[in-house]
């Protein structure tokens, strides 16, 4: 998706485009039994999880990958490296020359990934204590530019707020020390864009605040209007769990700048059941049967377009 334009802003800029997702692609787990697999992904009969499962699943997730065509992406629920190896294998023609995948902790069964085109400089985890997966910072190399991604899989709506807000509250102490640098902040937060019921939401939109004019960050979910604020289908109820947010510097005329009006959930009809909601991936049973080779994930991948700028 790389590419080069011309802009005219006061004088004349030249600039590499480039296009960032994020995208929970719902337990991608290898046909490997080593313990730490969800039961429905344990290999055997009982559930019809083997290689030829894995790989028709790998197969779907990689048509709506190379169908985003980013040039960055994260992933979020990758059982290990291997798996993602798989995948990016799967791509054929569009597959990534840099990959990423952090250290797991033990009994841990699945964490987040990344998928670039540009140069990996170096990358950290911010471990938690008592919390399974980490916030991982990707620091790419972008037309001699730095940009920092910093990766999330909050715990699901069925935790505790308070669960929520440990990865919230570590975020934003990490982001304190980056304020004159260039990053984006994406992932499945499992926070919706406003507080509801039971305080949910509470700790994304209290502690790092993306919605105000004087706020550091900016979540891209406010360019669109209410009804199209949705990455993620429970029953009827439509939400925002994934998020895209940026730095104010990303919108300062200098280095890299996020190309306005460009952020949309990546939405195509094969993704879709026929009453509009994700086509995730096929379990029967309501998910305790066997898996049917069929669907892609219970999320919708969220997409930006970015460009450096040559003074």
């Amino acid at each position: 998706m790389i590419r080069f334009s011309v802009l005219f802003l006061p004088f004349i800029l030249c600039a590499l485009e480039f296009k960032v997702a994020t995208y929970n692609v719902e337990n991608l787990f290898d046909a490997k039994k080593e313990g730490n697999e969800y039961q429905e992904y344990t290999p055997g009969p009982k559930h019809g999880w083997d290689e030829a499962m894995m790989e028709k699943k790998i197969a779907n997730l990689a048509r709506v990958i190379k169908d985003i065509n980013a040039d960055v992406i994260a992933l979020a629920e990758v059982e290990n490296k291997e798996v993602l190896e798989k995948l990016n294998v799967a791509l054929g023609q569009k597959a990534y020359p840099h990959l990423f995948y952090p250290s797991k902790k033990p009994r841990v069964s699945i964490e987040t990934a990344l998928l670039s085109r540009f140069p990996i400089e170096k990358s950290t985890s911010i471990v938690m204590k008592d919390q399974p997966r980490g916030i991982h910072k990707v620091s790419l190399k972008i037309e001699q530019k730095s940009l920092d991604v910093y990766i999330n899989h909050w715990p699901a709506h069925r935790e505790k707020e308070e669960e929520r807000l440990v990865y919230a509250t570590t975020l934003h102490n990490a982001l304190l020390h980056e304020k004159s640098k260039e990053f984006i902040v994406l992932g499945d937060f499992n926070s919706p864009l406003n507080v509801e019921k039971d305080d949910w939401g509470l700790a994304f939109v209290n502690v790092l605040k993306t919605g105000s004019d004087t706020a550091s960050l900016y979540n891209l979910w406010y360019e669109l209007p209410q009804e199209k604020r949705y990455s993620h289908t429970y029953g009827k109820k439509r939400s925002a769990l994934d998020h895209i947010v940026i730095a104010k510097t990303l919108s300062d005329g200098k280095g890299i700048e996020y190309k306005k009006g460009t952020f949309t959930p990546f939405i195509v009809p094969y993704m879709l059941e026929s009453d509009g909601v994700p086509k995730r991936w096929q379990i029967s049973d309501k998910g305790k049967g066997k898996h049917l080779g069929e669907g892609f994930s219970d999320h919708l991948p969220l997409t930006a377009i970015f460009h450096t700028i040559s003074e």
